[in-house]
């Protein structure tokens, strides 16, 4: 897992690839808690190369909607595949972000 973040004037990009387990999740602790010192600004979360995630890393994208939504910012998602699009919807997070 990898994330890069692109902190833009209008907002900051979140870059995320590889698999998003629970492993990963522990490793960008400190990554997670950066972007929610970031949450003044609305956020996109790119996953064009993210493959795989599971529920710790959608406890890790309700956090960051959890530190926009307090600072009246909206996170959205793109890029999302298949398989990713299928957890979302089973779990309704794919009504808790703006889907792109």
């Amino acid at each position: 897992m990898e994330i890069k973040i692109q902190d833009n004037p209008e907002n900051v990009t979140v870059v995320m690839s590889g698999s998003f387990d629970t492993s990963a999740a522990e490793q960008a602790e400190p990554t997670v808690k950066r972007l929610e010192g970031m949450a003044s600004k609305p956020m996109i979360i790119d996953c064009n190369a993210l493959e795989y995630i599971a529920s710790s890393g959608l406890r890790v994208l309700l956090r960051l909607r959890k530190a926009c939504a307090a600072q009246g910012r909206q996170v959205t998602l793109s890029g999302v595949n298949e398989d990713i699009l299928e957890v979302l919807k089973v779990t309704h997070f794919d009504q808790m972000f703006i889907m792109k």
